[in-house]
């Protein structure tokens, strides 16, 4: 009778309501978290991409450069070497483009700033409900 009498209670339905919510809200934190997380793993992915492209850029350019002074030892005319150096100058221009976009895009943390704020906000507004 008194175990019945309990619990009906408002003290133990708010209690458990109470439970439920905060398992529902870490539940969705969590889940925010991953969403956060997996947003700046791809951002440093796409990032890491462009780092790769500056390199490919200049690895062809350097051999363009190359190709430049073979053909301008072999043959002191003009056309074939300059021809290659502007294309070398073009492909460098290029490549420090699309490092400087990738350094760009790698700035930032990895952690999950908005989600730790968010959490604390929740810790706080708990403890005013609790007071």
């Amino acid at each position: 009778m008194a175990h019945d009498r309990l619990r009906d209670s408002g003290l133990v339905q708010a209690l458990t309501d109470l439970f439920a919510d905060l398992a529902d809200l870490l539940q969705k934190e969590l889940q925010l978290a991953k969403t956060e997380i997996t947003e700046k793993l791809f951002s440093r992915l796409r990032a890491s991409a462009w780092m790769v492209v500056a390199g490919v850029l200049g690895l062809i350019a350097i051999l363009l450069l190359i190709e430049a002074a073979v053909f301008g030892i072999a043959s002191f005319g003009i056309a074939l070497h300059w021809a290659c150096l502007i294309v070398a100058g073009v492909l460098i221009a290029a490549g420090a483009a699309a490092f400087f976009q990738g350094r760009v895009a790698a700035d930032g943390e990895l952690l999950p700033t908005r989600t730790a704020k968010q959490i604390s906000q929740d810790i706080k507004v708990a403890k005013e409900q609790l007071t």
